[in-house]
């Protein structure tokens, strides 16, 4: 083609090009196996060099599919959710599947906004993450032919099937370990729990260790703040916090992030963690294990939540239907120094 010339290339421009015929060409892109390889390679170089594109959205009309998985987090700040995103990537590549992503910043109606467009661009499956949606979403994934995969928690009732672990028992067991290391005055610092069912759950498995253990929790056992996490947010919270006329001796960060500011601050100022404040988090980002002092914390496995959302998305398309609605990948607390 003339060069400026802004006209879209065609499969007739394909076979014009590689002088086969267009029967042949379209073959080799819809029946591969079906044309010699040294032809396919001839097709593929004329590609190459002037452009084609081929339509997706008319081969999906015969298909069926549009081989587009869309997937919602939360945010992409924490590598948690970067690493979620990128094992649903690792499967869905080799299958020649694209992922469509969106950012929901813990809103229900961006997730709600995100599932519409999705369905809108006919998505084949779909993965969000956690339990809040809102009633309108909910009515559109209960309508959605295809598979729908809520990551990143549990419950014992699901719309299709869920990938997670159990962020309660989570919290429940990271308090007790505080507890029966004899800390007295332990402070939870998590997101805010609306809309957030991961958040809720961790902030009730603190709640109800701490009950059990006879500990009051009162208005200043739990520190809220506004999603997302950040490191910023630690920082400005600690000197808050050990400004107290009784400080804390243990807090537990619902998220890595802030805690990963905290134990700067602790650091910067001169603050012994564990000896005046010990500190723990909720997540293992790389970092907490090469802090100067290394960072207990609850380990998730967030690409292998991201890899088996996709398996399992992969697997229902593929027609299998023998699949457990519920895929428990567990956690582990991981005990450092800052404890």
């Amino acid at each position: 083609m003339a060069q400026g010339d802004n006209r879209k290339v065609t499969l007739k421009d394909v076979s014009k090009a590689s002088g086969l015929s267009l029967i042949t060409v379209s073959r080799a892109l819809r029946q591969p196996e079906t044309v010699h390889a040294d032809t396919r390679a001839k097709i593929q170089r004329t590609i190459d060099e002037i452009g084609y594109i081929p339509n997706l959205t008319a081969r999906s009309l015969v298909s069926q599919r549009s081989d587009m998985i869309g997937v919602v987090v939360p945010i992409l700040a924490s590598s948690l959710f970067a690493d979620f995103a990128q094992g649903v990537s690792h499967v869905l590549e080799p299958r020649k599947q694209q992922m469509l992503l969106a950012v929901s910043d813990w809103s229900p109606q961006k997730e709600e906004e995100a599932v519409r467009t999705f369905i809108a661009r006919q998505a084949d499956a779909i993965i969000v993450t956690g339990f809040s949606h809102t009633e309108t979403t909910r009515k559109l994934l209960g309508k959605f032919a295809g598979p729908v995969v809520e990551a990143w928690n549990l419950r014992d009732r699901v719309m299709d099937c869920a990938v997670g672990f159990d962020n309660y028992a989570a919290a429940v067991d990271m308090t007790r370990y505080l507890i029966g290391r004899g800390y007295d005055n332990i402070v939870m610092v998590g997101g805010a729990a609306a809309h957030n069912d991961q958040a809720e759950d961790r902030t009730r498995g603190f709640i109800d260790a701490m009950r059990a253990a006879g500990r009051s929790v009162d208005a200043d056992t739990i520190v809220e703040f506004d999603n997302p996490a950040t490191l910023e947010g630690g920082v400005a919270l600690l000197p808050k916090l050990m400004a107290r006329k009784n400080p804390p001796d243990a807090i537990f960060f619902l998220a890595e992030l802030p805690a990963h500011g905290a134990m700067m601050w602790c650091l910067s100022n001169g603050i012994d963690v564990p000896g005046e404040v010990a500190i723990a988090g909720f997540g293992d980002l790389s970092l907490s294990a090469i802090l100067p002092v290394p960072m207990t914390t609850v380990q998730i496995k967030g690409r292998a939540i991201g890899e088996t959302s996709a398996e399992l998305v992969m697997a229902r398309l593929e027609g299998v239907t023998d699949i457990p609605r519920t895929h428990d990948l567990g956690y582990h607390l991981q005990i450092r120094e800052s404890t």
